[in-house]
């Protein structure tokens, strides 16, 4: 409505409500046999920890690093008081707690949750109006898994694999926005578990498949660092309510570009912002805002 001008003010809204324990969709209403349910794949758990082991041992990616995701994680949440988890764990802690999937242990996971958000849209004149700071979304893109691709709810594992919806939607929204990777600031990633932040870094470009390691045990992902994700606390700290994560990723990129996230505001000030949500089945969401 905003883009073909019929509109100068939207209000979008994202809300959810899940009762807890893992998702549990049937695999028949998706188009998958019942055997994939029978084998626990349908269990997001369970799919997640395999992509992840094999992602480690394609590209080196260490246990102590899936434990640093998840400690940043509930440290960045500590300082947020719309968090669900609040209490700060250390990488040890995390390795300690029980195992669900391996490598993935209880505090890697996010959880299912309820929430909403709201954001307030603009254009033209009314820009300067309704925000002392305003905040300029420079591209959306979305795109679909294709065929080949390991993505939720994949009946199978193919040898070579195809592009990403991911990296294909995050490709576009920087060609849109005539931005590179290199020129973010501060990025709000899909973490549903602390591997997937790890494999979306790369995807959207954010850094090279393997560079991971090295970026997140040297702390360049914490609020400090030269790239400070999800510093909201992300998925494993907030939940995962559905229909509000995404928002919530452009409400915190919206909150650090202005100045205004409070105790957990990163150094800058920062000028460029990206955010990447992802769901089943295998759909995915890119964002660049600027100031």
């Amino acid at each position: 409505m905003l883009v073909s001008g019929q509109a100068e003010v939207a209000l979008v809204v994202g809300f959810d409500k899940h009762p807890p324990g893992a998702f549990n969709p049937l695999p028949e209403d998706w188009g998958i046999g019942s055997w994939y349910g029978e084998t626990g794949l349908m269990l997001t758990t369970q799919f997640f920890a395999m992509k992840i082991q094999r992602y480690m041992a394609e590209h080196g990616i260490t246990p102590s690093t899936l434990a640093k995701v998840a400690s940043k994680a509930f440290a960045n949440g500590s300082r947020n008081a719309n968090a669900w988890r609040r209490k700060p764990l250390s990488e040890d802690e995390v390795l300690a707690s029980k195992m669900v999937n391996h490598p993935l242990t209880q505090y890697m996971f996010c959880s299912p949750g309820e929430g909403a958000v709201a954001l307030v849209l603009s254009r033209g004149a009314r820009i300067g109006e309704l925000a002392r700071t305003p905040i300029y979304l420079r591209s959306v893109a979305f795109r679909t898994r294709r065929f080949g691709s390991f993505e939720v709810f994949s009946p199978s594992v193919p040898i070579e694999s195809a592009p990403s919806a991911t990296s294909e939607a995050a490709a576009a929204a920087f060609e849109q926005a005539g931005i590179e990777p290199k020129d973010v600031d501060v990025a709000q990633v899909q973490d549903t578990e602390s591997g997937a932040e790890v494999m979306h870094m790369a995807e959207t470009g954010l850094c090279e498949h393997g560079e991971q390691e090295a970026l997140v045990q040297s702390g360049a992902t914490g609020l400090g660092g030269r790239l400070p994700i999800n510093t909201d606390g992300g998925c494993l700290a907030n939940g995962e309510p559905i229909g509000a994560s995404g928002l919530r990723q452009v409400h915190e990129v919206v909150l650090q570009l202005r100045g205004d996230a409070g105790d957990r505001q990163i150094p800058g000030p920062p000028r460029v912002g990206f955010t990447q949500v992802y769901g089943a089945p295998g759909v995915s969401a890119c964002t660049v805002l600027t100031v």
